[in-house]
């Protein structure tokens, strides 16, 4: 592999499209374009201005193509549905639909659903999904809820052989093994890890090993392979095994759900295998820009796709460090073998970090040793599982399959627990700013190209500090404060950063949210916890936040505690925090900022509490935060927040605190 590679017309072609997808998509990605979200139709009878009509809108009725595999989960089927035409009338969009029973209907599938459409809605907290935002990028415009769809049409008969093939396996994975073990064979073999209990999912994180539950190139690259072989041993001629290999591995692509990794590994297995079949070295590089080329051609918005970014760093890495790094190995036998692994493993994770610390605000340490065993075993199990699915007579033969299948399972789940248990085998982080993204990228482009570069050339060495002294340089940089508001059905949070702190006010929301909103703001640490009442609402998540982040301090009124409040108080004292109770006119001084409790303000800020008793739901108190150059005012339980920036009347904004409508103000 050359610079000259960086040179070739496919790859700035490549790069020209994806920054027109930048261009051209950063409105949709932004949250406004929904705030104000219509449906889009063609001008008929019932449309509005410029052919639209306004969420919500009840009882539509909506005709169209099932766009994904429907997954369950919380009562109702979760499917995208490709919207031709709403009441009648053309349209062009995508809506994420909810279905309390998918009445035969699967991927592929023209369907009519009668339904209420709404404007997509989820309780944001700050570094965590953005629901709304999330199906935006993604073209989705609304989402459609109702009973059951009528099939107008079923899908071409490759998409139902290959909907059937997948609803069976997944049944034969969930009426033989255990729950974990079902939902490991089923995420190895098909990618389907929505049946992934959350214990479970946290270890494949902490051991670096989420990717194994994703169906991806190497599961392209086993049926590939496996199906060539087979008709090889049968004396089948190359060419026509070639070609079965790859309609068995296109047929396993559609039963997983052509997901970005799997369309990848099957451009790149097509086009290497094309290069044998044909006696010709067709590159691993140019195959992997062709199939990024494809998928983003074919659907633009895969560009902002975890699982697309991640796929295709991963073998970008091991694609271009492999290339040119194997070389200089001296070694032989099996320490050749397993040097060879490790720079694998090397080479996918390197790119990988700043990725995983932008959407799981945490890093697995461990994952570069951890792969060089789970990644073998993980291919053991997919082709158990592979088996399992093929070998269902004679019976006593399929139990045989099944025992072995079911072992190796259980081995795989307590060898990913071994290595998730290792003390700082994955550490929590901030995402990366924009700065930091483009340094770290720069520098694993150094060091993939090393070899290139020249290790006794000082340009080798200059273009690999350069980056580090800009995140070093950066760091002097002053921080802006900020003022963030979020809520749930019922909790009214507040978050400040200010200098060196972060306060939290009103940990009722997720805790594992409210930690992740701390990473996202660049603390691991939480200098105050302030309770504005003795309700539940308003501290639920006080443990599970504690369990992430260090607490320094938590301030509450005075009243009696709930019994549960009152234990997790007494945990948190014994990791370091410190406990405290205000009462109005106090205060709580931090570095560089002061904390003043007050009574408690009307929901409409026209009277506040003269007092309280400690004994009803409502009362409590409000909280006023003051640091040089910023005041605020977290008033009536976090629903409103008043925010002074400056002497002048006119630098204090009210922000009022909606469920589903979170704000962010940098001051």
């Amino acid at each position: 592999m050359r610079f000259s590679y960086y040179k070739r017309p496919l790859f700035l072609l490549l790069l020209c499209w994806a920054a027109v997808i930048l261009v051209f998509n950063s409105d949709t990605r932004a949250g406004a374009v929904l705030r104000s979200l219509t449906f889009k139709t063609a001008a008929g009878p019932r449309a509005g201005p410029g052919g639209l009509f306004p969420l919500p809108e009840p009882d539509s009725r909506l005709e169209g193509r099932v766009a994904r595999y429907p997954v369950s989960g919380g009562g109702f089927w979760r499917f995208a549905l490709e919207v031709t035409s709403a009441d009648g009338a053309p349209a062009d969009t995508v809506v994420m639909a909810y279905a309390r029973d998918m009445g035969g209907a699967s991927y592929g599938d023209k369907i009519a659903f009668t339904a209420v459409l709404s404007e997509p809605f989820n309780h944001v907290v700050p570094g965590s999904l953005d629901w709304r935002n999330y199906l935006a990028a993604r073209g989705i415009s609304a989402e459609a809820r109702g009973e059951r769809p009528e099939i107008i049409k079923k899908a071409p008969l490759p998409i139902r052989l290959a909907a059937a093939f997948r609803a069976r396996a997944l049944k034969i994975f969930e009426d033989n093994f255990k729950a974990d073990r079902a939902a490991v064979l089923g995420g190895v073999v098909l990618g389907e890890k929505k049946s992934v209990s959350e214990e479970l999912k946290t270890a494949f994180q902490d051991s670096g090993a989420m990717h194994l539950l994703v169906a991806s190139g190497s599961n392209v690259g086993f049926v590939t392979f496996l199906v060539y072989f087979l008709c090889s041993r049968l004396g089948v001629r190359k060419k026509y095994s070639g070609l079965a290999a790859l309609a068995c591995a296109g047929f396993y692509v559609l039963t997983a759900g052509l997901e970005a990794p799997l369309v990848r590994g099957y451009v790149m297995f097509s086009a290497a295998l094309a290069g044998y079949l044909l006696d010709r070295d067709s590159g691993v590089f140019q195959g992997l820009v062709i199939a990024c080329f494809a998928i983003l051609l074919a659907e633009p918005a895969a560009l902002f796709d975890a699982g697309f970014q991640m796929s295709f760093v991963a073998s970008y890495g091991i694609t271009a460090g492999m290339t040119l790094w194997d070389g200089l190995l001296r070694l032989k036998g099996p320490a050749l073998s397993l040097s060879r692994i490790l720079l694998v493993s090397f080479f996918a994770q390197a790119g990988l970090y700043p990725l995983m610390a932008l959407y799981f605000h945490k890093i697995s340490l461990i994952s570069i040793f951890s792969n060089v065993l789970l990644v073998p075993a993980s291919g053991v199990i997919m082709g158990l599982g592979f088996a399992v699915l093929i070998v269902p007579w004679p019976p006593a033969l399929f139990s045989v399959v099944k025992t072995m299948a079911d072992l190796g399972a259980a081995l795989f789940i307590r060898l990913v627990k071994a290595f998730a248990a290792v003390k700082f085998s994955s550490i929590p982080v901030s995402p990366p700013s924009a700065l930091t993204l483009a340094a770290f990228s720069v520098f694993v482009l150094v060091l993939l190209h090393a070899p290139l570069l020249g290790f006794r050339r000082r340009r080798l060495y200059a273009l690999a500090a350069a980056p580090l002294l800009a995140v070093f340089a950066a760091g002097f940089l002053p921080e802006r404060s900020v003022v963030s508001a979020f809520s749930d059905s019922d909790t009214r949070s507040v978050i400040v950063r200010r200098g060196n702190g972060l306060f939290l006010f009103n940990p009722g929301t997720s805790g594992r949210k409210c930690a992740d909103a701390a990473l996202f703001y660049g603390f691991r640490e939480v200098e105050g916890v302030f309770i504005s009442t003795l309700a539940r609402r308003d501290w639920s998540g006080l443990a599970e936040l504690g369990g992430r982040v260090r607490i320094k301090k938590v301030i509450l009124p005075y009243g009696p505690r709930p019994a549960e409040l009152a234990a997790e108080l007494v945990k948190l004292e014994a990791g370091g925090a410190r406990v405290e109770r205000a009462w109005p006119e106090d205060s709580v001084l931090f570095r560089g900022s002061e904390v003043r409790p007050d009574w408690v303000s009307g929901p409409d800020l026209r009277y506040k509490a003269a007092g309280y008793t400690g004994l009803g739901r409502g009362e409590g108190l409000d909280w006023i935060l003051k640091a040089p150059g910023l005041e605020v005012r977290v008033l009536a339980g976090g629903s409103k927040i008043a925010v002074k920036s400056g002497p002048a009347p006119g630098d204090e904004r009210l922000i009022e605190n909606r469920p589903g409508e979170p704000v962010e103000m940098k001051i």
